[in-house]
């Protein structure tokens, strides 16, 4: 036969594994900036005329202090939290005198002349329902808050909540991008794989060298996207890890005789920007690579330079003898190079040999 007393026991633990689950969602003891909280633990002190409040966290062995004003001690037992015996309620819960009242007056934390006589506690509450903790106040005389002081502490707790909402959703949001990315990486790989392949099969020399280029082009966006990955950032990219590893990518399929030189200053580009340099310097290189030297060895150099008045010069040069003749194959490349230069809003110039260089000005 069924004893409502175990059912009873056993709705309690489920319910409470749900709202440890809640808890866990929300992942409070990651919460490095806690100035916020602080902030609302000694408004609600202040306002209420009470020399302590808290922000707890109620957990299933302890209670912890998110923010805490007027208060060193930094968590409890879970048998000394007054704040679990109030988070199921649905308002603010008052205790004028913990002394009287079953609940607290054998609480170690609310006996002798020094103990906590005085407690109001506002439970912090999800959109779901589930109860976190609590913001409280609490006294060493026994006392009592007013409507207005009240419907105040209520207020302030739905702030805590609207602080840890904020978090959590922005925390999810960087987990999303980040999978995104991570897939877009993945995808960017396999297009380039798939298409050095069908590079290797083709018989047509310039089919080859156009799967060839799209292949490189790929690659710089695919290192454009890591970059932004490893940083945490959809909206910059660090310069030099972010060339560095376009310029490894290049070095894999340079001829012997070819040697790349580079030179990155400490810059910070948003990702748009980033993004146009890289295939600059990749149109550049490859251009360079294929026409400048007549077989022979050579140096391709680059450099992204801070200069005076925020601006930025990227420079990239080779020490051939000239590109020659532009072939309509090659036409694609320098067209990229302008678009890219007109996509930064940026000034190029050419540059006087010895060999073939050009001269890229970013302003802010």
């Amino acid at each position: 036969m069924l004893d409502m007393n175990d059912i009873a026991v056993d709705s309690e633990t489920v319910a409470n594994r749900h709202r440890l689950a809640a808890l866990r969602s929300f992942a409070i003891d990651g919460v490095d900036d806690r100035k916020p909280f602080d902030d609302i633990a000694r408004m609600a002190a202040t306002l209420t005329g009470q020399p302590i409040a808290i922000v707890s966290v109620v957990e299933s062995e302890r209670q912890w202090f998110l923010a805490r004003h007027g208060l060193e001690l930094a968590e409890t037992p879970i048998e000394q939290s007054i704040c679990r015996h109030i988070i199921h309620l649905d308002s603010v819960s008052v205790i004028e005198d913990t002394r009287t009242d079953p609940r607290t007056r054998e609480n170690p934390l609310c006996l002798g002349d020094q103990g906590i006589q005085f407690y109001a506690g506002a439970p912090l509450v999800t959109d779901t329902g589930q109860r976190l903790g609590a913001l409280a106040v609490l006294g060493l005389a026994p006392s009592s808050l007013t409507g207005f002081q009240t419907e105040l502490l209520e207020m302030l707790a739905r702030q805590v909540m609207a602080q840890l909402n904020l978090r959590r959703a922005l925390r999810r949001s960087e987990m999303m991008r980040r999978e995104v990315d991570h897939r877009v990486k993945n995808s960017l790989q396999s297009v380039a794989a798939m298409t050095r392949i069908q590079a290797r099969a083709v018989t047509s020399d310039e089919a080859r060298e156009a799967l060839e280029n799209v292949s490189r082009r790929i690659n710089t966006v695919a290192a454009l996207n890591q970059q932004m990955y490893r940083s945490g950032s959809d909206r910059e990219a660090l310069m030099q890890p972010f060339m560095s590893s376009i310029f490894d990518l290049m070095r894999d399929g340079l001829p012997d005789r070819i040697t790349l030189s580079v030179d990155v200053d400490e810059i910070t580009l948003d990702s748009r920007k980033a993004g146009a340099v890289a295939v600059i310097v990749n149109e550049f290189v490859t251009n360079s690579v294929k026409h400048a030297f007549n077989e022979e060895a050579g140096t391709v150099t680059v450099s992204l330079k801070n200069r005076p008045g925020n601006e930025i010069e990227l420079i990239c040069r080779d020490d051939g003898p000239g590109l020659g003749e532009v072939l309509p194959s090659d036409r694609l490349g320098l067209a990229i190079i302008d678009s890219a230069i007109d996509q930064l809003n940026a000034v190029k110039t050419d540059m006087e040999g010895p060999g073939h260089g050009i001269r890229v000005i970013l302003r802010p």
